[in-house]
């Protein structure tokens, strides 16, 4: 049976602190996550168990997700299934944002399937209009699938997030809910625009809008997103709505 979209949970990861992080410049490609980042990550605990995760193909995000299921270290201990998606890679073209071929992932990581990825990493120079464009179509992607999983942790990159949601910024190994805007609240300007954490410029973060996923009252919709007060935690403005039951 199909859900309601707006009734899924989207769990967005940062991935931990990798070498690129605490080394600056980092001239290499795919830096990996440091010790603190496989610790911190290590200690990611998430109030459900997945029902889809769908990672970004660099090495720091798979440790990541290896790092909070353990599960996803042989494929035939899969509690859930595992997309990578390419489009979660980096907003950025910095050397470090660069993973290797389809190959040379494939074989450090045999567990997972690269076949979405080019043979090379030879993507386009990133540009704002791309990234938004990026943005919206892995949260259309998210929303298809929201039809069927309850359920989905995404584990990407901070600039990228930034361009998929709103909020303050992420830091290394943190992790939000989120859910799908219904159709009245995808319409109020005030939940469709707002800054990109990163740029601080203005944005669309729509058609398809993702939202805190905190608890409302029955006849209450979101009508506006503040920054968040804390960890996983945004101060919502409310208004309440007829009951047309």
């Amino acid at each position: 049976m199909s859900l309601s979209a707006s009734s899924a949970h989207i769990y967005i990861v940062w991935h931990g602190e990798a070498l690129h992080n605490v080394q600056r410049p980092y001239p290499h490609r795919d830096p990996p996550l440091t010790e603190a980042g496989m610790r911190a990550t290590m200690a990611i605990t998430l109030a459900t168990s997945p029902d889809l995760i769908i990672i970004s193909p660099m090495t720091r995000t798979i440790q990541t997700a290896i790092n909070v299921f353990p599960s996803l270290q042989q494929v035939d201990k899969f509690t859930a299934p595992v997309q990578i998606w390419p489009e979660l890679r980096e907003a950025n073209d910095a050397t470090c944002n660069k993973s290797h071929s389809r190959a040379g992932m494939q074989s450090r990581f045999p567990q997972f399937d690269f076949s979405e990825c080019p043979e090379q990493w030879n993507y386009p120079e990133h540009t704002e209009e791309g990234a938004i464009a990026r943005a919206e179509c892995v949260r259309n992607r998210l929303h298809g699938l929201s039809n069927k999983y309850r359920s989905i942790v995404v584990i990407s990159h901070r600039g990228i997030i930034a361009f998929m949601v709103k909020g303050r910024r992420y830091n290394p190994a943190e992790f939000r809910s989120f859910r799908f805007a219904t159709d009245v609240e995808a319409q109020d300007e005030g939940i469709r625009h707002g800054l990109n954490c990163d740029s601080l410029a203005k944005q669309d973060f729509g058609p398809t809008v993702l939202i805190p996923s905190d608890t409302l009252e029955p006849g209450e919709v979101v009508t506006s997103i503040d920054l968040p007060l804390r960890r996983g935690s945004y101060l919502l403005s409310t208004r309440t709505t007829p009951n047309l039951a």
